[in-house]
């Protein structure tokens, strides 16, 4: 076990972790946010990706669970559990666990629905949900929680503190939340968020990036272009749907509201995910220079579209040239980078 790979985990999960509490405290969770990103936030990418690096951080996860007591009517299960199956991203035990809890907490059908589909996902072999710091397990509690018990997960009783308050709507970064309050939970309330923070796309931009049914998502454009509020443009032999930005930003935002940068969730979450999985895979006893710089070079070329097409500004070097362990440093650098995107850093004062 060399110190660069222990050096590089501890900084790299550190940095992901305080990423994700921030965009939780964007979206209402109680806590220090520290500077402000000018992008979207997305709920449902963040959550599914939260499911699993919240394990190593069991008062996020926590606070988390509050969040969703008070503001989980506004999310959309299906395109929740659409995005955790697709981009392969959280644990589907951890969501159903959720679900199951707030069954109790939320009434409508949506979550006992998300609940029944993921206890496939349950494990055969219970398993502490919280990890320690160096990803061992921590011992089971005596009183273990039963929702996440069905799904072969322990954990003490979960009980809320009830502090979080409502998503803040007048803030920018929250339209997803905005629109949906105002066109309703589903396809159009995203699309309109989209079409409101970029300079417009083609159907089959828009549904890859949002995760819903193409022909679905060009049904709810062409509606918006017949009623006036969507205009299209060609874009070599496709049309691309766009609006009025202004206008609607007075609308949705208010007159004196900044618009926010949209962020590819899907595409972040589904790059990181591939970093941190390798990374935590990485037996500590016997892995040297050559397998860690192996590992990462492989993650990172699994995850290098994604990082590139999330919209964060991500940089990653070419990995051409650098045989075995001379590919560490470029690593090193690479993540160096990453971790200082993730920190908000940069660009926080544009917004």
């Amino acid at each position: 076990m060399t110190t660069s790979i222990v050096t590089f985990r501890n900084e790299f999960t550190e940095g992901v972790l305080n990423f994700v509490w921030r965009q939780w405290c964007r979206m209402g969770v109680v806590g220090s946010m520290g500077p402000r990103a000018p992008w979207v936030s997305d709920p449902e990418p963040v959550l599914a990706f939260t499911t699993e690096v919240a394990r190593h951080d069991a008062r996020m996860f926590d606070e988390v669970l509050d969040w969703l007591a008070r503001n989980g009517h506004w999310l959309n299960t299906q395109r929740l559990a659409t995005v955790i199956k697709q981009d392969h991203v959280g644990d589907q035990a951890v969501l159903g666990a959720i679900a199951s809890w707030m069954v109790e907490q939320d009434k409508s059908m949506k979550w006992r629905g998300l609940a029944q589909r993921t206890l496939a996902a349950a494990r055969t072999t219970k398993e502490p949900l919280f990890h320690t710091a160096k990803g061992k397990s921590l011992r089971p509690p005596e009183g273990a929680d039963a929702h996440f018990a069905r799904y072969g997960l322990v954990r003490e009783t979960v009980r809320p503190r009830g502090l979080t308050p409502s998503v803040n709507m007048k803030d920018p970064v929250n339209i997803v939340f905005t629109c949906r309050a105002v066109f309703g939970i589903g396809i159009r309330a995203d699309v309109m968020a989209f079409l409101l923070t970029t300079e417009g796309a083609h159907p089959r931009e828009v549904a890859r990036t949002l995760g819903y049914n193409h022909m679905r998502v060009q049904k709810v454009l062409v509606g918006l272009a017949e009623a006036g509020v969507a205009r299209v443009r060609p874009a070599g032999r496709a049309k691309q749907y766009w609006i009025d930005r202004d206008k609607w930003r007075s609308v949705l935002m208010g007159e004196q509201a900044a618009t926010p940068r949209w962020v590819n969730w899907r595409a972040l979450t589904r790059g990181l995910t591939a970093i941190w999985r390798a990374a935590w895979a990485l037996a500590e006893d016997r892995a040297d220079e050559y397998i860690f710089s192996s590992k990462m070079r492989v993650a990172v070329q699994s995850a290098r579209t994604d990082l590139l097409d999330s919209g964060m500004g991500f940089t990653i070097e070419d990995d051409a040239g650098y045989v075995a362990e001379a590919y560490l440093p470029v690593f090193l650098r690479d993540a160096a980078r990453l971790r200082q995107v993730l920190s908000e850093e940069a660009g926080a004062a544009e917004f």
